[in-house]
């Protein structure tokens, strides 16, 4: 009806199919008609040439401490995630690339911070380049049919000798395209 298996030890309990550490005879399955427990007080490892966990439903991941995933830094392989809808909710979020990092959609994009009034002095930064290199980094905005910026207020700043450049065509010898200026009140130009 029921069974229990008690090791009264700390040699505990061990399953295994082979005599040697080196042969790769059997195999050993666990299988239930209802739930499988698996609990350590101390740590608990799952380990293989090949890993998978499977769920016909939701599975979940919690831990009360932190959570890594990680690939071995000599190996080729990488972490996939795979979803319909993919959902990050926490304090802090970074996202680091010791070469290049890639963010790419096939339909709409949209970065935003808070747009609650009482947040209204949060930041967002776009920056590239070491601080102490002011010659280094190029940030470039481009887009194939239409490109809108609007805020309160604006400020754009060149601080090398090359300036700032408005150009309404991507070669100088194209005359297409028109650029104008216009402001609800006053317009300076010194």
């Amino acid at each position: 009806g029921s069974t229990n298996i008690v090791a009264t030890n700390k040699e505990g309990i061990k399953l295994t199919t082979s005599g040697s550490p080196d042969s790769m005879s059997g195999s050993l399955s666990l299988s239930s008609g209802r739930d499988v427990d698996l609990t350590a007080d101390a740590s608990a490892k799952l380990g293989g040439s090949g890993v998978s966990v499977v769920s016909g439903g939701s599975a979940s991941v919690e831990s009360q401490g932190s959570l890594a995933l990680s690939v071995d830094e000599s190996g080729s392989g990488g972490v996939d995630v795979v979803a319909p809808s993919v959902s990050a909710k926490t304090e802090n979020l970074s996202l680091a690339g010791t070469q290049a990092v890639s963010v790419e959609s096939v339909g709409d994009m949209k970065m935003s911070s808070s747009q609650s009034s009482i947040l209204a002095d949060q930041t967002m930064v776009l920056s590239v380049g070491a601080a102490e290199a002011s010659e280094s980094g190029v940030i470039s905005l481009e887009a194939g049919n239409q490109l809108d910026a609007s805020a309160g207020s604006t400020n754009i700043v060149a601080t090398n000798k090359e300036g700032i450049k408005l150009t309404t065509s991507g070669s100088p010898d194209s005359m297409s395209g028109s650029l104008s200026l216009s402001s609800g009140r006053d317009v300076d130009l010194t």
